[in-house]
């Protein structure tokens, strides 16, 4: 088993439902949960906003422009957190 799902974390693959349901046994969790049908919609399913799509594009950033973004972030959050 521990082959097989190194071999699934490397490769793209279909599972067929006895390997599903081996993995989800494995990991103690039911099938919907490993497959994502539990059939209650996660937040963030929807459009992404528009401060989300902002922090994706500044973490693909070089490290030294993410720190100055963190330095004017920062200090403004605290700011409006007190009140």
């Amino acid at each position: 088993m521990q082959r097989a799902y190194a071999y699934w974390e490397r490769h793209p693959v279909a599972l067929r439902p006895d390997q599903l349901l081996s993995l989800a046994q494995a990991l103690n969790v039911s099938v919907d949960d490993l497959v994502g049908t539990n059939g209650t919609k996660k937040r963030g399913a929807g459009p992404t906003g528009k401060m989300k799509q902002l922090f994706e594009a500044a973490s693909r950033l070089p490290r030294s422009q993410q720190q100055k973004i963190t330095a004017l972030l920062e200090p403004f959050i605290a700011h409006h957190a007190q009140r």
